[in-house]
């Protein structure tokens, strides 16, 4: 079973008891940037965040008083990345997309030697920068240390690791 749960400040929104088929239909829209509805609300990927645990069935009886979640990450195990990661690899039609960063997940990204999105699909993202391979690096690694950020985020504090020319280069 499956729980997720959508964060946009000041709005969460969970849902518990979710099978693989609900999963993955969900996970192929969010890696898509599809809007999804849920809760009275529409929620993307680049807007809000999304957590997905696996674990057993929750009883009806823990999900009262708004104790499901904790209950669920207590009893389950965090397995967002790897959920995005199947589903990105689902679009593009092979394992490499699994390892783009979450933005690039379910574009038409020719992935590189180690898996993950080429060097010249993150040039013309950025409009041919010269720095391009510097900047993809420092955004891998930033993603890798905040799992929690929005894409746009780490792609801003890997601008500022690599310092000002490497921004005015890029706009």
């Amino acid at each position: 079973m499956f729980h997720v749960q959508l964060r946009q400040f000041p709005h969460n929104h969970t849902r518990f008891n979710l099978g693989e088929e609900q999963m993955r239909s969900l996970a192929e829209q969010w890696v898509r940037g599809e809007w999804l509805v849920m809760g009275e609300r529409r929620w993307n990927a680049y807007q809000a965040k999304l957590t997905v645990i696996e674990g057993s069935e929750i009883p009806v009886q823990q999900l009262s008083m708004g104790r499901g979640w904790r209950y669920a990450q207590r009893n389950g195990e965090d397995v967002t990345q790897r959920v995005l990661g199947a589903a990105g690899a689902a679009q593009a039609g092979g394992p490499a997309a699994a390892t783009a960063p979450r933005a690039l997940a379910g574009a038409a990204v020719e992935p590189d030697e180690a898996g993950g999105a080429s060097v010249a699909v993150v040039e013309s993202l950025l409009g041919g920068d010269r720095d391009a391979e510097a900047l993809l690096a420092a955004w891998r690694g930033t993603t890798s240390r905040f799992p929690e950020r929005s894409p746009s985020e780490c792609l801003a504090l890997a601008e500022e690791q690599l310092g000002p020319a490497t921004r005015d280069d890029a706009r």
